[in-house]
C-alpha cells in the first residue's frame, strides 16, 4: 500500500540564483503570462493583422504599379511601416505602465519586498515586452504577407532581406522600449512618457529630411532602410551609423533604468 502524497506538504525550495539574477526567472515567467496567460495576446495579435495585412491589402487592391516587381516594392513598403509602427506604437503604450503603473500600485515595493534583485525586475520588463511584441506583430502577419504578394503579384521578398529588415525593425522597437522605460523610472506620471516617445517618433517622421545630421544618430532612418532591405534594394554605404547610434542610445537608456530604479526608494 502506497501513501496518498497528493496532499503531502512540499519541501521548501530555496529561489536559485544571485547578483542580478535573483528571482530573474521568476519575474520574467511572470511577466510573459501576463501577455500570454490571457486574452491580451489575442487582442495584439489581432490589432496587428488587422492593422498591418489590412493596409497592405488595401495598398495591393488599389496599386497602379505597372509591374510585378513594382507592386511588390509598395506592397514592402507598407507592410515595413506599418510593422515598424505597431511593434513602437504598441511598446510606448504598453511600457508606459511597466515601472510607473506598478509603484503607482505599490506592486514594485511588494515584489521588491521580496528575494527579487531591482536589476531582474527591469530586465525581466524589458525582455519581456519585447519578445511579447515582436512575437504577436511579426510571425503571423509576415506569413499572411507572403500570402498576400503570391495573390497579387506572383512573387514574394526573398527571406534573408525579410531577415535583415525584421533586424533594423528590431532594433527601432529596442530604442523606444528602452526609451519608454527610462522615462518610466525618471517620471511619476504617464504623461511625460508618452508625450516625449511620441514627440520623438512623430517628429522624426515628419522633420528627419529637415535634419539630415540626426538621421545619424537618432532611430529615424532605420525605417527607411528597413524598406530598402526589404525591397532587394542595395543599402547605402553609411547605413552601419544610425544602427550603432540606436543601439548605443538603447544600451544607455537601459543602464540608466537600471540606474536609477537601484535607488528607488520603497
Amino acid at each position: 500500500m502506497t501513501a496518498d502524497t497528493t496532499t503531502a506538504p512540499r519541501a521548501l525550495r530555496p529561489i536559485a540564483g544571485r547578483g542580478w539574477r535573483l528571482g530573474f526567472a521568476n519575474m520574467l515567467a511572470n511577466e510573459l503570462m501576463r501577455w500570454f496567460g490571457t486574452r491580451r495576446w489575442l487582442i495584439q495579435l489581432t490589432i496587428s493583422v488587422l492593422l498591418m495585412n489590412g493596409m497592405v491589402l488595401i495598398g495591393s487592391a488599389m496599386t497602379e504599379a505597372v509591374s510585378a516587381a513594382e507592386g511588390l516594392a509598395e506592397a514592402a513598403d507598407v507592410f515595413v511601416t506599418m510593422l515598424c509602427m505597431v511593434m513602437t506604437i504598441g511598446a510606448i503604450v504598453t511600457v508606459q505602465d511597466a515601472i510607473i503603473g506598478e509603484k503607482q500600485l505599490g506592486t514594485a515595493a511588494w515584489v521588491m519586498s521580496k528575494p527579487a534583485s531591482r536589476s531582474g525586475f527591469i530586465l525581466a520588463k524589458f525582455i519581456s515586452y519585447g519578445l511579447a511584441l515582436l512575437l504577436l506583430a511579426f510571425p503571423v502577419p509576415a506569413v499572411i504577407f507572403y500570402a498576400e504578394c503570391l495573390f497579387f503579384f506572383g512573387q514574394v521578398p526573398a527571406l534573408g532581406a525579410l531577415a535583415g529588415a525584421l533586424g533594423l525593425v528590431v532594433l527601432h522597437l529596442v530604442f523606444y522600449l528602452s526609451l519608454s522605460l527610462v522615462l518610466g523610472s525618471l517620471f511619476v506620471g504617464r504623461g511625460p512618457v508618452v508625450a516625449i516617445c511620441f514627440g520623438l517618433l512623430l517628429g522624426g517622421l515628419a522633420l528627419g529630411n529637415s535634419l539630415p545630421l540626426l538621421l545619424y544618430v537618432m532611430p529615424w532612418w532605420l525605417l527607411n532602410l528597413a524598406y530598402t532591405v526589404l525591397a532587394g534594394l542595395p543599402l547605402p554605404p553609411e547605413w552601419p551609423i544610425p544602427a550603432v547610434a540606436t543601439a548605443a542610445w538603447s544600451l544607455l537608456f537601459l543602464a540608466v533604468t537600471l540606474w536609477r530604479f537601484s535607488r528607488e526608494e520603497f
